[in-house]
């Protein structure tokens, strides 16, 4: 009778606890729902962060989000803790360089190694801002003094490479074509890129022809995952703090992946130290302009670790997407055709083939210019939340107040496709919108043109958040159009079907842009 009293008081005690327990988790659900209750947004999305979770599990965070802001209007409540902006106005002022406010902890999910910390996902303003002193220079290309012609190397290789295995001549038949999957060879370009100028050791994917170290596989496999967990920071901190997360990292042991590119990251970075730790090789690459400025060996491995990851993948996306739409659109396609074999007739650009278009020239092409906002307006090379934090006294947002530590999210696809902006038909590829109607464009109004550039400019970030990258991106952008469309005519194998390039996580996964290849007859000067 005693056991049975003591099991009967035991489960007593743990029904208590299992009740204390749900009431307070239902007291906390209601006042945290209360707190944001006056911003529109559906009821479930208040209560859990589930369906956001969701949203991102599906790949559907760029289409979703838009979705919330044409039902809901430009602040729209996505989560307990979490609203949703598609004003651009809010959009810089909490990036802005003396903004209050600060990153929010969704960023925790951006260490691409478990306890390190690299620039993206620093939470601390002040040591956010002293990373990025240190790596600017290298970044802007000031320091790196080989960086334009690294560039030309690797686009070169790619065009190589379609000749040599993948293009058919201007009078063959069609039935010799070759299959080619144009989205993975732009991967295996900007993999060989970011290799070569974060520190000279380019993986080589485009000789190969292959993902030789399964870094673009792993990349695929990785980011929907980290960008599903950035929903759940407090789940992924707590998993860190545990030591949870280091069982599952990758080792530097490994053979394929990303443990192999960490092993081939801290490799690199090594032979630029001593066994005491000093500098010394000094390389006018990006890395050593990283370690001429202070980075640290480990800050060093970090920031080269995710160079290669996010670096590689966004300007592929923006590369990918450009030119899905160019191969589509027959009126775009010649009107950019009619202006590079112009600029090649006129001496502008390199007749010779193993020369790129330089890019101060690139620049001066106003069709080419109008191809690429246009591109990464459709495509942009990161949609992910990257969510700020409200100031302690809170603001106030579209007419309502936003109390301090909520966390503010935009959504990417409804700003590039605003259609008081880009309208009425901003859902279609239309370069000419870019020029004014004197220059032999669509628009005719120079002010809109002004407003349409300063909204483009969002998609490289803003402010004291803004993309390091962006110097790189933009040449790599001006060059690659230019000399694969001048080289070869692109046609799509499954235009009925496009390809697969709309599921997004944060960023896109585009896949299966199946192409076949002929060669262009050269244009002389």
């Amino acid at each position: 009778m005693a056991i049975l009293s003591v099991g009967a008081l035991t489960g007593s005690a743990i029904l208590d606890i299992i009740t204390v327990l749900t009431v307070c988790w239902t007291l906390w659900t209601i006042q945290t729902y209360r707190r944001l209750s006056h911003i529109p947004g559906p009821v479930s999305w208040g209560l859990s962060v589930l369906p956001l979770f969701r949203l991102h599990q599906d790949g559907e965070i760029y289409h979703g989000l838009s979705k919330m802001t044409e039902k809901y209007g430009p602040l729209v409540r996505i989560a307990p803790n979490t609203l949703l902006t598609s004003d651009t106005d809010v959009v810089r002022r909490m990036s802005a360089a003396r903004s209050p406010y600060t990153r929010s902890d969704w960023y925790f999910a951006m260490r691409l190694v478990p306890g390190e910390d690299n620039v993206l996902s620093l939470l601390n303003d002040k040591e956010h801002d002293e990373r990025r002193r240190k790596m600017a220079a290298g970044y802007a290309g000031k320091e790196n003094t080989t960086l334009e012609r690294d560039l030309d190397e690797c686009i070169l290789d790619l065009c190589r490479l379609i000749d040599t295995r993948y293009a058919i001549g201007a009078t063959d038949e069609a039935s010799q074509s070759k299959p080619m999957d144009l989205a993975r060879k732009i991967q295996f370009l900007t993999s060989d890129i970011m290799s070569k100028v974060s520190f000279d050791a380019k993986f080589h994917d485009l000789r190969d022809d292959n993902d030789n170290f399964g870094y673009i596989h792993e990349i695929e496999t990785m980011f929907p995952k980290l960008f599903c967990t950035s929903c759940i920071p407090k789940v992924l901190q707590f998993c860190t703090n545990i030591g949870l997360m280091k069982m599952f990292a990758p080792t530097a042991n490994a053979r394929l992946g990303f443990g192999k590119i960490l092993a081939i990251t801290r490799e690199q970075v090594g032979k630029r130290f001593d066994a005491e730790k000093n500098v010394i090789v000094q390389k006018p690459d990006m890395l050593g302009s990283f370690l001429r400025h202070g980075l640290t060996r480990g800050e060093a491995e970090q920031e080269s670790v995710m160079q290669l990851a996010a670096g590689s993948d966004t300007s592929a996306t923006g590369m990918r997407g450009t030119l899905f739409c160019l191969i589509s659109n027959p009126k775009a396609y010649t009107k950019l055709m009619a202006e590079i074999d112009a600029a090649v007739a006129d001496g502008r650009i390199p007749s010779s083939l193993d020369m790129a278009i330089p890019d101060l020239v690139a620049r001066e092409l106003p069709y080419l210019q109008a191809c690429i906002k246009e591109g990464i307006r459709w495509h942009p090379p990161i949609a992910g939340m990257l969510t700020k934090k409200t100031p302690p006294e809170g603001d106030t947002i579209n007419g309502y107040f936003v109390p301090g530590g909520v966390t503010i999210s935009w959504s990417v696809k409804t700003i590039h496709h605003n259609p008081e902006l880009y309208g009425p038909d901003e859902h279609a590829y239309r370069p000419d919108r870019w020029i004014h109607t004197s220059a032999g464009g669509d628009e005719r109004s120079v002010e809109k043109i002004a407003l349409m550039e300063r909204n483009n400019d969002l998609i490289f970030g803003h402010g004291k958040y803004s993309c390091l990258g962006k110097p790189v991106a933009v040449i790599e952008l001006n060059k690659v159009f230019v000399e694969l469309l001048r080289r070869f005519e692109f046609s799509l194998m499954r235009p009925e079907d496009g390809w697969r390039g709309g599921k997004c996580f944060g960023i896109f996964i585009q896949k299966d842009l199946w192409v076949t290849v002929r060669r262009r007859e050269v244009v002389k000067h």
